[in-house]
């Protein structure tokens, strides 16, 4: 992580060129949200299906559960046990890496933990819930138990609405409706507070930098260094997007593109 940084001021300095000149897909498609996972497959989202494509944006298959009501996240963290998380009924489903469901739908009533807004996959197995009531964390095992549970925020998010949450490799984010983003370890306990200086259009994880999308441009923090930069992006209006590795993949319209960046880690 050390060249991170210095690597991402490169980054931010030839962006503009980069869209331009290296875009290495673009697709038309039909979506609302895409999502990337660790292994290059892309995930669009539109009306409630799950569609998976892989790199080179051949259809590999689809997921749709229209009695499970509107969907509220997914999340492909692990590419072999993606969560498709249903909040108006408390309900979380896991799929494979086919979008085949693994086990029947799991109840979050059943460990008592309701009306639960946001999810997220542990490494350490299971899945994290953040607990409105008790302003914290949980992390639900696969016995469909709470195994762990992480200090009370009240004090640090206030009256503000956690909208998501994503693991990195040692950090929890909790994304709130304000703007602020309140970091966890990976016990659940309370880091670090950090202002996004206004709402985010849209957020994601790369190892343990936090880019998001605010204004129209991308912005990266490095929690290990606690530093931000601003990567600029030619007057590119920029919402929803991911980066993985070294790419970078903008939804805008009916537009997917994806170009390569220089990110060395």
């Amino acid at each position: 992580m050390k060249k991170l940084f210095a690597s991402l001021i490169v980054v931010a300095l030839s962006l503009a060129a980069v869209a331009q000149d290296a875009v290495v897909l673009s697709a038309d498609v039909d979506a609302s949200f895409v999502d990337v996972d660790r292994l290059g497959n892309i995930y669009l989202v539109k009306d409630n299906v799950v569609r998976k494509y892989d790199r080179e944006m051949n259809f590999v298959c689809s997921y749709d559960n229209y009695p499970a009501g509107s969907m509220s996240s997914l999340d492909v963290s692990n590419p072999f046990k993606v969560i498709v998380f249903y909040s108006e009924f408390n309900k979380l489903i896991y799929l494979d890496s086919k979008l085949s469901e693994l086990r029947s739908p799991i109840l979050l009533d059943d460990a008592g933990l309701y009306n639960t807004k946001v999810v997220c996959t542990s490494s350490y197995g299971g899945f994290w819930v953040f607990d409105e009531q008790n302003s914290c964390v949980r992390r639900v095992d696969g016995n469909i138990e709470v195994s762990q549970q992480g200090t009370n925020i009240y004090d640090k998010l206030g009256d503000a609405d956690v909208i998501a949450m994503r693991e990195s490799i040692n950090y929890l984010f909790l994304f709130a409706d304000d703007g602020k983003i309140i970091i966890l370890d990976k016990f659940g306990n309370f880091f670090r507070t950090f202002e996004a200086g206004g709402k985010c259009s849209d957020m994601c994880i790369d190892n343990d930098v936090l880019y998001y999308s605010r204004d129209g441009r991308i912005e990266a923090y490095d929690v290990a260094y606690d530093t931000t930069i601003t990567i600029p992006a030619e007057g590119k209006e920029v919402g929803i997007f991911r980066i993985r590795h070294d790419l970078l993949y903008t939804l805008a319209g009916n537009k997917l593109e994806c170009c390569k960046i220089q990110v060395e880690k």
